[in-house]
């Protein structure tokens, strides 16, 4: 990419503001039909510690450098010609504050989001980890000492001494594998995590890892960092997953406009140099990955009909098939694109569709992008059934003809209506 900020001819077409950050969309022409359009974004305000608008910027994609534009520093990028300028302005406010939320979470853990600007504070942080000897996990002696868990994840803390090494590793494991991307990126976005491909203390299942080396001083006990190792450790619970989630609210905001600091990540991968299975086979099936890819039928409904979708979804899985129903992966689903997610997992990617009619689903707008994804697949089955409704009420529910059959729940059960659809599914 060249100058951003010189061209035979430069015009200004929108500005904008909103606190701390203006705006200005300058569209450079070097030819008769050679444009190119670019931001300029000015930070006129910060903090004096923590993550910045500049931080912020700098993830998403914009540099620094001299600007005619505003006779002073501001971060550009080149932008399609109809970038949505005012509401872009008004996604970076919110991307910060979730930052920020997500910053003060992660710190409690130890864990400080890299800050690669620093406007106006004179320093810039740099990622939290640091240089470890060995791979947290093989040594003469490791001992577990604690572990814990929240919502999404499992922690164990652990003592690693011998081979180079002599300090604590905390492992990470998601409690339904694997990660979405999203999520995935965030844990490689903060640059602290190694993963471990056979991990002992998560029955040898892949985990991710940072180490803490012991320190000392000299001043016995209490020239010791042993109290803050714990002490971040013991926050996991309260505070990692919330953070994370920050990360992600905040790369949503982001990506309504094409933007992010999150990149693909193969964390889910076996790490380079992680030592191989020493056994010949396994002494047992390996867990069957779940994914987002493929299920032998989706559930659609309003939470007031969540129980009865739970009951239907755990009898169907525990049948053998592939259900999707929202409760069963929601580490795969935070921080999606859930709109264009769904509208995939109803029109293409499930064999069937079951719909829980209700007075509450045709309220709600999600079941109504639900529903209309799966209109639009039944379209294409072109008589063949996909839609298989579950009627609670007397609701008619738009593009859905009366004359498609219903299973009314005061005639059947839903153990009665779990052993109809598995006969279909093995039909």
């Amino acid at each position: 990419m060249g100058d951003l900020h010189a061209a035979l001819k430069t015009t200004i077409i929108q500005e904008a503001s909103v606190p701390g950050l203006q705006f200005k969309h300058v569209r450079l022409q070097n030819g008769k039909d050679d444009f190119l359009d670019t931001l300029h974004v000015h930070p006129n305000s910060w903090t004096t510690s923590g993550l910045q608008s500049s931080d912020l910027l700098n993830f998403a994609g914009f540099r620094r450098s001299p600007c005619a534009f505003f006779r002073s520093e501001c971060f550009a990028k080149a932008i399609p010609e109809s970038f949505d300028v005012d509401g872009f302005a008004q996604s970076a406010v919110k991307a910060l504050k979730h930052l920020q939320e997500g910053e003060r979470h992660l710190e409690n853990c130890g864990i400080v989001i890299p800050q690669p600007e620093g406007w106006g504070t004179g320093t810039r942080r740099s990622s939290s980890r640091e240089y470890v000897k060995g791979d947290g996990h093989v040594a003469p002696k490791a001992n577990r000492l604690k572990e814990s868990e929240d919502e999404f994840f499992r922690f164990v803390l652990s003592w690693v001494e011998g081979g180079g090494a002599k300090g604590w590793t905390t492992h990470y494991r998601a409690k339904h594998m694997p990660l979405s991307a999203e999520f995935a990126a965030a844990m490689d976005f903060l640059g602290v995590f190694s993963t471990f491909r056979e991990c002992p203390e998560f029955d040898f299942e892949m985990c991710w890892w940072q180490f803490i080396s012991f320190h000392e001083d000299g001043r016995g006990p209490f020239g010791r960092n042993t109290e803050y190792v714990h002490r971040y450790y013991e926050a996991h619970a309260a505070h990692f997953s919330l953070g994370l989630k920050s990360i992600l609210a905040a790369h949503v905001e982001l990506n309504r406009h094409g933007l992010s600091f999150l990149m693909p990540s193969s964390s889910a991968a076996p790490p380079v140099g992680s030592i191989p299975p020493r056994k010949s086979a396994p002494a047992s099936q390996p867990k069957k990955v779940e994914d987002l890819d493929q299920f032998d039928v989706a559930l659609s409904f309003a939470g007031t009909e969540r129980e009865h979708a739970r009951q239907l979804a755990e009898t169907l899985r525990s049948s053998g098939f592939k259900v999707f129903y929202d409760d069963f992966y929601p580490e795969q689903l935070w921080g999606r694109d859930l709109v264009a997610l769904f509208d995939r997992i109803y029109r293409k990617s499930s064999k069937y569709c079951v719909i829980f009619v209700s007075a509450e689903y045709a309220k709600r707008i999600w079941t109504s992008h639900e529903r209309r994804s799966a209109q639009a697949r039944a379209l294409e089955e072109k008589g063949r059934e996909y839609i298989l409704p579950i009627r609670f009420d007397e609701t008619d529910l738009d593009g859905l003809p009366p004359t498609v059959g219903y299973l009314p729940v005061d005639q059947y059960t839903i153990e009665q209506i779990a052993e109809l659809l598995i006969k279909k599914l093995r039909g």
